[in-house]
C-alpha cells in the first residue's frame, strides 16, 4: 500500500515534467519554439527534475526506514523523521517549474489561474508533509521517554 501511495504521489506531482519529455515522442510534435530561452530552458529544466529525483528519494528512505524498524517491532524509528522534513520540500520543484514557465513564455490569465490554483494546492501539500513530519517526530520523542520509562 505504500509502494503504490508513493507511485502515484510520484506520479501526480510529476505531471508537469512529464507534460514537458513526453509530446518529443509523440508523431507530429515540433519542440522547437524559436521564441524560447531555449539554453535556460534545458539547464533549469535539469536540475528541477534532478531534485525533484533526490527529494522523492528521501521520501522512499522515510518508507524503507518504516518499515524496517516495523520488523523489529518499532513503528516511529529515532531520526527517520529529518526524511520526512526534506522531503517535504517535494512540491516545490514543481511551483519553480511553472513559475520558470509563467516567466519565460509569458502569462495568459488562464496560465495564471492555473499556477495560482496549483500553488496553493502545492504549499497545502507541502504544509502537510511537514505537519506529518513534526508528529512523527514528536511522537518518537515520547516512544523514546516511554521506552527509558519502563
Amino acid at each position: 500500500m505504500a509502494a503504490l501511495t508513493l507511485a502515484l504521489l510520484f506520479l501526480s506531482l510529476a505531471s508537469p515534467f512529464f507534460d514537458r519529455f513526453l509530446p518529443v515522442w509523440t508523431p507530429g510534435f515540433d519542440g522547437i519554439n524559436r521564441d524560447r530561452a531555449v539554453e535556460w530552458e534545458g539547464i533549469c529544466s535539469i536540475i528541477l527534475v534532478l531534485l525533484y529525483v533526490i527529494l522523492f528519494v528521501c521520501l522512499v528512505v522515510f518508507f524503507v526506514r518504516l518499515f524496517r524498524g516495523l520488523k523489529q517491532g518499532k513503528i516511529f524509528v529515532p531520526g527517520n523523521a529529518r526524511w520526512l522534513y526534506i522531503g517535504a520540500f517535494l512540491p516545490l520543484p514543481i511551483i519553480l517549474y511553472r513559475g520558470m514557465y509563467l516567466i519565460l513564455f509569458g502569462c495568459s490569465s488562464l496560465s495564471t489561474t492555473a499556477f495560482v490554483s496549483s500553488l496553493i494546492q502545492k504549499l497545502a501539500l507541502f504544509s502537510a508533509f511537514t505537519l506529518m513530519a513534526l508528529l512523527y517526530d514528536i511522537a518518537t520523542d515520547v516512544s523514546e521517554e516511554n521506552q527509558l520509562t519502563v
